[in-house]
């Protein structure tokens, strides 16, 4: 949120306004305070005068409202208004708890190997090339074991454990190649959880099938959970 400040001028002020606009700026470090509001847009402009003559305008200036504070106990209630208003928007932790599963099917098509070699440069002839990957003894195309570890990866920053988990660190082996038109079942499933400087850290085991319920990937994967988004039972 942009916060603009402007102080009136001339007056004598029965309280020191500056202190007061830093002690409000030091609250909420997560706003972007400025002074240059005759040029911003602001989501909230402060009108800060230093008595009830409350002579400063919010004439030619931009902002979604204006607030007026004539006196510490004016600030004071702002303060609470704008920490109400974070608290509101502040989401919702997410449960967690080891035993916690989720899984997600794809199949994989030769499009999703044209767009995983543009993105990644990776065009291997054993990724694209019929003939080659027969000559490689491969029924057909073999799809990048990256691009199938990145199913897994997707379903864990997204469901499990979902928005907000940072992975640390993996460990993964490919038993048997997943090919092209292969449908694969990723899942997740969360092992154990400890506590962390930073909220908690998670160990889960990922694993992806192939339709025929062979295992092409597997693995073992730690996320921190930030405490602001994660409460978990340990």
């Amino acid at each position: 949120m942009k916060i603009g400040i402007k102080y009136c001028g001339g007056c004598n002020s029965r309280y020191d306004r500056t202190k007061e606009v830093e002690k409000l700026k030091k609250q909420f470090p997560q706003h972007e305070f400025t002074y240059q509001v005759d040029t911003a847009i602001c989501d909230i402009c402060l009108l800060v005068c230093g008595c009830m003559t409350a002579c400063a305008s919010p004439e030619g200036l931009a902002a979604k409202r204006f607030e007026q504070l004539c006196t510490p106990a004016q600030f004071a209630q702002l303060a609470a208004a704008l920490k109400a208003e974070s608290d509101d928007q502040r989401p919702e932790k997410k449960r967690l708890c080891a035993g916690h599963m989720a899984s997600v099917k794809k199949t994989i098509t030769e499009a999703d190997i044209q767009a995983f070699a543009a993105l990644t440069g990776n065009y291997g002839k054993l990724h694209a090339d019929a003939a080659f990957a027969a000559q490689c003894g491969f029924k057909r195309p073999v799809v990048p074991p990256s691009l199938v570890e990145s199913l897994l990866s997707a379903l864990m920053e997204t469901q499990l454990p979902g928005d907000g988990a940072i992975l640390m660190e993996s460990s993964v082996r490919f038993p048997e190649p997943a090919y092209v038109g292969d449908t694969v079942t990723s899942t997740a499933a969360i092992l154990e959880i400890r506590p962390h400087s930073r909220g908690y850290a998670a160990t889960l085991r990922g694993v992806c099938t192939n339709q025929d319920g062979t295992i092409v990937a597997e693995g073992t994967y730690r996320h921190l959970l930030p405490e602001a988004l994660f409460s978990c039972t340990l």
